[in-house]
């Protein structure tokens, strides 16, 4: 190798050790640019530099970055993080290739990333549903999440929920909107998905809105209502940092995490932050578990998920779920890992995508008044409508005004996945455990498969739905590893607008403004403030 043979000489001729280190050095990156040029199948993409990677060109905005990169290197390209290859495509026939079979046995691409040292610190490449690297053990986690969020009577439970929050709120901004207080509104979504979420799922009322409201000190107007979560604002505020250091995790490798001054001290906050989730998920499901156990049998216990999960495959089975031949009940670490699921995937996507459609909605005024009009048409009211479970399949506008926000403007602006074997796209091998992101936000703002897709246009998916071209839309991905949590979301933002469209009128406090986020592995909307009235 090049570089012994340097290094030898160096000691022959003269011991001279800075001489040495220079000459190392530039015999790693000569070797290093040696293997990058003459490396068969390699795509476009921007120059990397040894160690770092494209790190510098991509800086703080992955999104950014990646929309960037396809405007000068095209639909199928490479960049590099460290000396990790990364693959991103953007077309349809492409796309297909990655999501296309919904069977586990016959997808190629059925791991969520390639290895990555980073998630297993963090606990989750063998464990939960998101990144886990065990294929069975991600499917019993998977087939659990969805059949104990998906039943008829969890989602009638989680509307009776939603909307009793939902009011809450409500009455908090009519009390804002007498006071002329500007809604914060991403503020009040992350409140907002963290009660209901945290709620559902565990049962142990936050209180995340009423605090909200509290901290506007408006003189003589309190809320009542107390949290029984004594960490739980704590917790809510970890979980969003959990979030943010999973794409940290990944993308940097152990050397520039552990050794890089600043890096090393968000890596160390990163891990800290771990272990304090996971000691407060074992402490909640341990309790919870002495809980059920205590309570007779003739003695109902509520269906949160917490409780489906600790019950399931006991004599008080709640919802009899059913798993192949899995028939032991879980075990609490197998609960925890999928309780965290719930919560890292729960309380990002979700209020981040309920900001994104109000800030549309907000600026198209005709869009927001034929929402109302639906909600008219099914329910026969707009003051306080019934809302069941099976009445949300009619809410078909309401529905193309979810989807048609997340095609201008996905809350995950690219998805991961890794194949297990070599996969080849357009003559290039993509060699087993290269990670492949498909890069939605461009997909779905292609003219190609979307007419004028700068236009906000929920019609397209009332009117052109079935014309769309296959895989140029993919709002919860597709096949095999489609996120879990659709119909559970879907319910809630559909629980959400019914409200919001019945009783106020909204305008944006910045008509011309265009949208603003935060990418922090989910793109968080950072300017939706609002005018909030009350129908008339």
């Amino acid at each position: 190798m090049l570089l012994d043979v340097i290094i030898k000489l160096l000691y022959i001729i003269k011991n001279n050790y800075f001489t040495i280190i220079i000459l190392t050095i530039v015999s790693y990156v000569i070797n290093y640019y040696i293997q990058y040029f003459t490396r068969q199948s390699k795509l476009p993409g921007p120059l990397p530099i040894p160690i770092f990677g494209n790190l510098f060109q991509i800086g703080e905005d992955l999104v950014a970055a990646v929309d960037k990169f396809h405007g000068k290197y095209g639909d199928l390209y490479e960049f590099y993080v460290g000396n990790k290859r990364n693959v991103v495509i953007s077309r349809p026939d492409l796309a297909e290739k990655v999501w296309g079979t919904t069977s586990i046995k016959n997808t190629k691409f059925i791991m969520r990333t390639s290895y990555s040292v980073g998630v297993d610190e963090l606990g989750l490449g063998t464990k939960g549903i998101v990144l886990n690297r065990n294929i069975e053990s991600w499917n019993i986690n998977r087939k659990f999440f969805i059949q104990s969020t998906s039943t008829p009577s969890f989602l009638r439970e989680a509307i009776k929920l939603s909307s009793k929050i939902n009011d809450e709120i409500f009455e908090y901004w009519k009390i804002m909107e007498k006071e002329g207080i500007i809604v914060k509104f991403s503020e009040w979504m992350n409140a907002l998905g963290t009660d209901i979420v945290v709620t559902t799922a565990t049962g142990k009322r936050m209180s995340s809105t009423a605090d909200l409201f509290n901290g506007l000190n408006i003189e003589g107007k309190k809320s009542e209502i107390k949290g029984i979560w004594k960490n739980g604002l704590k917790f809510t505020e970890s979980i969003y940092v959990y979030n943010e250091s999973m794409m940290f995790m990944m993308l940097f490798s152990p050397f520039i995490r552990r050794n890089i001054p600043g890096i090393k001290s968000i890596n160390k906050k990163f891990l800290n932050n771990r272990d304090w989730i996971n000691n407060e998920l074992e402490t909640i499901v341990h309790e919870k578990r002495k809980e059920i156990e205590n309570t007779p049998l003739d003695q109902p216990v509520e269906s949160t998920i917490l409780n489906l999960l600790i019950t399931t495959n006991t004599e008080r089975d709640l919802n009899k779920i059913s798993i192949g031949k899995f028939d032991r009940p879980l075990t609490d670490d197998e609960i925890t890992s999928i309780l965290r699921e719930v919560f890292t995937g729960g309380l990002d996507t979700t209020s981040n995508t309920l900001s994104f459609v109000t800030f549309y909605i907000a600026k198209h005024r005709n869009v927001y008044l034929k929402m109302r009009d639906e909600v008219l048409k099914v329910y026969g009211t707009l003051e306080n409508p019934n809302l069941t479970f099976e009445s949300y399949e009619k809410l078909k506008y309401i529905e193309a005004v979810i989807y048609e926000s997340i095609r201008v403007f996905p809350t995950l602006s690219f998805m991961a996945r890794a194949a297990v074997e070599d996969v080849e796209f357009d003559g290039y091998i993509i060699k087993a455990d290269t990670t492949v992101y498909t890069n939605l936000k461009i997909l779905s703002n292609n003219p190609k498969y979307f007419k004028n897709p700068e236009i906000f246009n929920p019609d397209r998916f009332l009117n052109d739905k079935e014309s769309m071209e296959k895989f140029s839309f993919l709002p919860f991905g597709y096949g095999a590893r489609m996120c879990p949590g659709k119909v559970w979301a879907m319910v809630q933002m559909k629980t959400f607008l019914v409200k919001l469209v019945s009783t106020f009128d909204i305008d944006l406090v910045d008509k011309n403004s265009e949208i603003k986020y935060k990418y922090a592995t989910a793109n968080r909307p950072v300017n939706v403030d609002l005018y909030i009235k009350t129908r008339k």
